[in-house]
């Protein structure tokens, strides 16, 4: 009895050494997401002009045991904290996501360990001088951050006071307020009412709401605890900011006062410029049932579906089959008109850009001296006109911010 009961023990001994060494392996090759940065394609402190389109192309080395999978439910290129540079991925989503802004593998091809991958991201330089920084960081399948945290860092140098739209902060205020309560803190739950809620709290998501309008004029606009993209966007139900109705902020706000016009291709936007649909087939400009932010590379954002980064082709296709889409591209700044009434030359621009002054100049020489122009503009509704009596001497004029 002895005898069996050493042999059952030795027996239970080398299965309990067998299975702590399957446990010990199972540990040692457990799956890790690490990676490497090898090069940047921008480095920090490169100077750049206001207004700049460019992109930031990260390539890193998968340094883990797992492999990466290119796809926005895969191991993406995060960014981490706030977004000043107008960030805009190059791919659309497919869906709603909270990863945003973030890039996907750019081969579209899975990366297993030892491999090397490349994230791209377009920015755009801001109006104002002065150095800016985003900072990305991977995230894995799991939303689990890994690796070293990897940046893109400009000096935006100085080039005058433009006082222009300023498409960098427009991206910017939607990038960080999609999927939160804008900056003013209030939020529209239906079509005729909004809610007083703690700015970057979740937006409510049910019933989603409708604060589309509300959340493209903080963009736009000039929202005073966050200003976007400086446009004067009146507000028409104080203290919620901004214009809430679709229809209204695009024919009224934007069109109506010579801010924008009704283009028809997606080529002929700009970063910061907005989108309108009509959901029941009307071709009508003026009846819009939704509005979106355009980013740029064929992307939207839009606030009452918690959206970002999305096919500005394909998102609403499914779900409403009888849109009507409407691009609108927002000017940079005021146009000025010139027209002859007698022996007087009347010029007039639109009052959305606050600020502008008319100069004269005798030369347009690169060191020619420009002068402000003495009279005070009047009001027109919302033209602002200076009339002036013609000289013999040639004189040229232009708008400027001083």
């Amino acid at each position: 009895m002895k005898f069996h009961q050493n042999r059952f023990h030795q027996h239970i001994a080398a299965f309990l050494f067998c299975c702590a060494l399957l446990l010990s392996a199972s540990h040692a090759y457990a799956l890790v997401d690490n990676g490497d940065l090898v090069s940047v394609s921008i480095t920090n402190g490169t100077p750049m002009m206001p207004r700049t389109v460019f992109t930031q192309t990260w390539t890193m080395t998968n340094t883990g045991t797992s492999t990466w999978t290119a796809t926005y439910n895969g191991c993406t290129m995060n960014i981490i904290g706030n977004d000043s540079l107008g960030a805009v991925p190059l791919f659309a989503k497919t869906s709603s996501s909270s990863k945003h802004p973030s890039a996907i593998i750019n081969s579209g091809k899975s990366i297993a360990p030892g491999g090397v991958a490349t994230y791209s991201m377009s920015f755009i330089a801001p109006e104002a001088p002065g150095t800016y920084t985003d900072t990305f960081q991977l995230n894995s399948a799991a939303s689990v951050f890994f690796g070293p945290q990897v940046t893109v860092q400009i000096v935006v140098q100085n080039s005058g006071s433009t006082n222009q739209y300023d498409r960098a902060r427009v991206i910017s205020y939607a990038n960080n307020y999609d999927a939160v309560v804008c900056s003013d803190g209030y939020f529209w739950t239906n079509s005729s009412g909004y809610g007083s809620f703690a700015t970057n709290t979740a937006v409510p998501t049910s019933p989603i709401g409708d604060d589309c309008a509300h959340f493209v004029s903080c963009c736009i606009g000039s929202q005073t605890a966050v200003r976007g993209g400086g446009l004067a966007i009146p507000s028409r139900t104080s203290p919620c900011y901004g214009e809430p109705g679709a229809g209204r902020l695009v024919n009224t706000v934007l069109i109506g006062t010579g801010a924008a016009e009704e283009v028809f291709s997606l080529n002929d936007m700009e970063p910061g410029d907005v989108v309108g649909w009509n959901w029941s087939g009307d071709t009508n400009i003026a009846n819009l049932d939704h509005v979106t932010l355009y980013l740029g590379n064929g992307l939207l954002a839009s606030h009452a579906a918690s959206a970002v980064d999305v096919s500005a082709n394909t998102w609403y296709q499914s779900s409403e089959p009888n849109y009507v889409r409407h691009l609108v591209h927002i000017f940079d700044a005021p146009t000025m008109k010139i027209t002859r009434a007698g022996n007087k030359m009347v010029y007039s621009w639109t009052t959305n850009w606050a600020g502008y002054v008319l100069y004269s100049s005798a030369s347009l020489a690169p060191n020619a001296t420009w002068t402000k122009v003495s009279t005070t503009p009047a009001t027109v509704g919302i033209t602002k006109v200076v009339t002036n009596t013609m000289s013999g001497n040639n004189l040229f004029y232009r708008l400027a911010h001083p």
